[in-house]
């Protein structure tokens, strides 16, 4: 039967993994480009020789071949091809008159000395008769030696190994996880998949994909930015998967640092999804602080081993930076993988969406008529993989007449057709979106009747009619998932909260529906007063609805009010809240440093900036601001919102004074306090980056205030400094360790973008 080269082993506690080696992956549902996507793996993990991969198009007469070099002692060491054959059909047998077109082709490659080894790689089945024809016909044609792997090898060799696997990561939606995976790995894996539907059967490996695995290997953290719809989640996933694959780890998805604190473990090392770390849709800023807190930890863990998939929203990590404290977690600065869906390749935005298409549940007609239309799509500057997958699925696309200008508007504005499907469904449909909406965004199943009973009363549907769209939106608008804790119901994506507050937003009777029926907590984080702008936040509130808002909210905790009135009131509605909730304004009695980055410092700035802050409280802040620039070189009081609009002239006389005689003469004392905070995994020259742009800013601004007075640099004196002191901690210092997984070294080639969804009808 078929032979083999050698294959190096697995590890005795990875085959212990190995539950069963029955159940085949169905490698004919992959599609022929990603089939030779993972003959590329098959050929560099198991066959151990890097390969540069030619596709149609390019590929000098090699259709559908890679080159590669096998080297040792092997009489087959050289120039090899590999040849790719790909069937859609089950369990189809190969035959000698399948690759007769490939025998020229040998000739002339055997010829150039690049067949020393001809290797087959196909998901066919092979019987041992067909085998010995092909290799004889191929050795025939001056090949050195003819070798066919078949279906039985690939699937051996992806059950065997964990790195081909996440080389893969769509096999792991493929095929039967039992038989790759030990009990507690797969109990986790179909946890994250049940979050994913079926969208991991249809992922592409890109290059923001393999740049994550670098990253999280490299730095055992990776941030994963990108705006909504760009597949960070997908990505999310499938590295997850990998994770409790190839790491051993143990999984756990957080949504907030709550969270990570609760379930960070310092004995094993853990894997933590946290997706939308800073808010799903806006940024919830009353989060930042806490995130603060837990950065140490999260530090400290990814020195055990621990590793972190965090995804955001970019404009909400843009956002976000102004108040996180990243010094505490540097790395996060160097290890961000930013998915920029015009930077993806012709070719990668090509298979996304040859798989929704081809995997969706469009039918056959669809396909043929829409797939003319295919190859201009991927060259759209707006292509998003969302979309993608909107357009394989009958729900969002089914009514689309296949034209020309309505296919670009399905791509140009994903938005608008979203926030029109939404407003086209059935008032039960919007019933059941709403009990998810009203509640969060999570909502355990079974939904009690108390759950479902305002979204219900709100758009005159029934309790029956209601559950039912519950499952008939599964899978479209809104998925079914599981946890630790049992199944619950959410968006299919986030998107689907953005266009559902979007459809509430244009009707006040529908805002009053949100303000009444939604709880106090969502409503904190969803809406913004009228005249207040926040990206993600179209639910506005109008005055006339102020006190309903009061009355809704106003009894929250005070750290929460105190977010809101910062960030999301008018001055209408804080003085509501100062009239009402007096404590909003206790704990601005103190402030963390840099004072400008401290929350309540920053709720007395909006306070006064909306004239109705009371005058005591802006001469406290204004006392603190100048006893931080002293105390600890805090530069918050030359930032711009406190100069320009909290100071008087004779307090920024005063600050300047100061700055000039009590902390440019003073900075080995400031170095020195800098020093006692250092930690010995952080590396020792990034520990005085704040120190030294709080000096360069308190510096220019005395130069400014004196321009006509001759002030000696303070930056070489820092620097000398600083120096001294990192050659002292550079003795303790231990470098954070790091591990590696699997990322394929060659970069396919892009095809005739035509070639690749030559079957998509099929």
């Amino acid at each position: 039967m078929t032979s083999e080269p050698d294959i190096a082993q697995p590890s005795a506690s990875h085959a212990a993994t190995v539950l069963a080696v029955a159940g085949d992956y169905p490698l004919h549902k992959l599609g022929w480009k990603a089939f030779q996507d993972l003959c590329v793996g098959v050929a560099e993990e198991c066959l151990r020789r890097p390969v540069q991969n030619f596709l149609p198009g390019n590929d000098a007469g090699r259709d559908g071949a890679f080159i590669g070099r096998w080297e040792g002692d092997d009489p087959a060491a050289g120039e090899s091809t590999i040849q790719c054959k790909f069937t859609s059909k089950e369990a189809n047998n190969l035959s000698l008159s399948m690759l007769r077109d490939e025998l020229a082709k040998a000739k002339r490659l055997a010829t150039k000395g690049l067949a020393h080894d001809y290797i087959i790689l196909t998901n066919h089945t092979i019987t041992g008769e067909s085998e010995l024809a092909i290799r004889a016909a191929f050795q025939a044609e001056g090949v050195g030696r003819c070798r066919i792997f078949g279906n039985d090898f690939i699937n051996r060799q992806i059950r065997t190994s964990s790195r081909l696997r996440m080389m893969a990561p769509r096999l792991y939606g493929l095929g039967d996880l039992n038989d790759v995976l030990d009990a507690r790995a797969y109990a986790q894996a179909q946890l994250i998949l049940s979050a994913m539907g079926e969208d991991l059967q249809r992922l592409v490996v890109t290059e923001a994909h393999r740049g994550s695995v670098r990253a999280i290997s490299q730095h055992n953290v990776v941030l994963l930015l990108g705006p909504p719809a760009a597949g960070k989640s997908t990505i999310g996933a499938s590295i997850a998967i990998g994770a409790a694959d190839i790491w051993r780890s143990s999984t756990i998805r957080a949504t907030s640092p709550e969270d990570v604190q609760r379930h960070l473990s310092p004995d094993v090392p853990q894997f933590f999804w946290i997706d939308d770390a800073w808010g799903n849709t806006q940024y919830q800023r009353q989060t930042a602080e806490a995130w603060n807190q837990v950065f140490p930890l999260m530090q400290g863990a990814m020195k055990r081993g621990t590793r972190f998939l965090i995804t955001s929203r970019d404009y909400i990590w843009k956002a976000a930076l102004a108040d996180l404290k990243l010094q505490a977690i540097p790395v996060l600065k160097t290890s961000q993988v930013v998915i920029d869906v015009q930077q993806l390749s012709g070719a990668e935005k090509a298979q996304i969406l040859y798989n929704h298409l081809k995997f969706g549940d469009q039918p056959r007609q669809f396909r043929s008529a829409i797939k003319g239309f295919l190859p201009a799509i991927v060259e759209r500057k707006d292509f998003l993989p969302e979309t993608a997958r909107r357009i394989g699925s009958r729900f969002f696309a089914g009514n689309l007449k296949v034209e020309e200008a309505n296919i670009v508007g399905f791509f140009a504005k994903p938005e608008q057709f979203l926030l029109d499907t939404i407003s086209n469904i059935s008032s039960d449909c919007k019933a059941a979106i709403a009990t998810i909406f009203l509640n969060g965004g999570v909502v355990r199943s079974p939904v009690t009747s108390l759950i479902m009973a305002t979204a219900v009363s709100a758009f005159g549907s029934t309790e029956a009619a209601t559950r039912h769209e519950l499952q008939t939106l599964n899978g479209s608008l809104l998925l079914l998932a599981q946890d630790e804790n049992g199944p619950y119901w959410t968006y299919k994506h986030p998107t689907v909260s953005d266009a559902f507050a979007r459809y509430l937003a244009q009707t006040p009777e529908l805002v009053e529906l949100y303000l009444k029926g939604a709880k106090p907590e969502t409503i904190l984080y969803a809406v913004v007063c009228a005249g207040v702008t926040i990206q993600g936040a179209p639910m506005v509130v109008p005055t006339s609805l102020n006190e309903l808002l009061f009355e809704r909210i106003g009894k929250l905790a005070a750290v929460l009010l105190r977010t809101f009135v910062s960030y999301r009131s008018n001055a209408a509605f804080s003085q509501i809240m100062l009239t009402r909730r007096t404590d909003i304004l206790d704990a601005a009695k103190t402030f963390v440093s840099p004072i400008h980055e401290d929350a309540d410092a920053r709720l007395l700035v909006s306070l006064h900036r909306q004239k109705i802050l009371p005058s005591d409280w802006r001469d406290h802040l204004a006392i603190k601001l100048l006893r931080a620039l002293v105390d600890e070189a805090d530069p918050s009081i030359f930032e711009m919102n406190y100069v320009d609009e909290i100071l008087t002239d004779q307090e920024k006389e005063q600050a300047v004074e100061l700055a000039r005689d009590k902390v440019l003469t003073n900075i080995p004392h400031y170095v020195s306090e800098v020093s006692l905070g250092w930690s010995n995994d952080y590396p020792p020259d990034d520990h005085f980056d704040t120190l030294e742009s709080a000096i360069r800013t308190i510096n220019q601004a005395v130069y400014q205030a004196e321009p006509e007075v001759f002030h000696p640099d303070p930056m070489p004196v820092l620097q000398h400094e600083i120096r001294q002191a990192v050659n002292r901690m550079e003795q303790d210092y231990e470098p954070q360790s790091s591990t590696s997984a699997p990322v394929a070294t060659s970069t396919p080639q892009n095809a005739a973008l035509n070639s690749l969804f030559r079957d998509v009808d099929e």
